[in-house]
């Protein structure tokens, strides 16, 4: 019975530690996930809007003659790839992955930057 106890005990020693560890490990509360998955929506709805705003304002500079040639083939480009840019936002988002998405959102940023600097319409 003795010899019994003796191989228990260092086994169930054990146990505790991969206890410890599981608390440790535990997820983080609802609220903190919460709050984040608030700011990831605030994000991605910024970036949505500022997208078509930009559009917006080329739209609306192009029907009214103020960009033509060689600028309105340039701000196509810069169109297509904030376009492109906030379809990746769209997709980080979607997966949940907060690496990407956060690559994402200061790509999307910078290609709609872009394309507003090249329209005159910088907002400030």
């Amino acid at each position: 019975m003795k010899c019994l106890i003796a191989l228990c005990l260092p086994l169930a020693l054990m146990a505790c530690g991969v206890v410890t560890g599981a608390i440790n490990s535990l997820p983080a509360p609802p609220a903190a996930v919460a709050d984040s998955t608030v700011l990831d929506e605030q994000g991605a709805l910024a970036a949505e809007l500022a997208y078509k705003a930009a559009r917006v304002a080329v739209e609306t500079s192009v029907d009214a003659g103020l960009i033509k040639g060689a600028t309105a083939a340039k701000i196509a480009k810069l169109d297509q790839r904030a376009f492109t840019a906030l379809g990746v936002v769209r997709k980080a988002y979607a997966a949940g992955n907060a690496t990407s998405y956060a690559s994402a959102l200061v790509a999307a940023r910078a290609a709609i930057s872009d394309l507003l600097t090249l329209t005159g319409k910088t907002g400030a």
